[in-house]
């Protein structure tokens, strides 16, 4: 019986060794922080005020910023906009126009807890594919705040790649 034990003990771990093991890029806080100067210079040069929140993919706040003199409420906007584009692969103004526009709008977009469809949340997707996280800015226009994001979430596709 043991030797039957022994030899199904050795094909597991042989099998196990064997299997590929998969790694997904990981968002440091030292590239979160890049990002988020980068978004803050661009505010400064242009005269915003903005806080901006990155995510990590699915949505764990890695890095939280603001500047002086930003609305209280766009703190909790920047939050939400960074949660839904780390959570969901698309910026939160495409998520509005599949909410609300044409013959295949998707009003169920409109259900989901936590979902801010308000432009200037962009999600980070890498140029391999892979969807690591969301950047949120709120506090001057949402043309501004989505530019603002993008700027970010550039920064990382830029330092991210292999």
């Amino acid at each position: 019986m043991n030797r039957i034990l022994s030899f199904f003990v050795i094909i597991l771990v042989s099998i196990n060794l064997n299997a590929e093991i998969t790694t997904k890029p990981v968002l440091t806080l030292d590239i979160a922080s890049k990002m988020a100067n980068s978004c803050i210079n661009l505010a400064k040069e242009s005269g915003w005020k903005v806080n901006i929140a990155i995510y990590e993919s699915p949505g764990s706040l890695k890095y939280y910023s603001s500047m002086d003199g930003t609305y209280p409420a766009s703190e909790e906007i920047s939050r939400l906009k960074g949660k839904t584009s780390a959570g969901l692969p698309y910026s939160t103004a495409e998520l509005r126009d599949m909410a609300f526009e044409g013959d295949s709008a998707n009003n169920g977009i409109l259900t989901l807890p936590g979902v801010i469809l308000i432009k200037g949340g962009v999600p980070i997707i890498l140029d391999d594919g892979y969807h690591i996280g969301g950047v949120g800015v709120s506090g001057d226009s949402g043309g501004n705040d989505e530019n603002c994001a993008k700027i970010a979430a550039d920064v990382a596709k830029k330092l991210m790649v292999k």
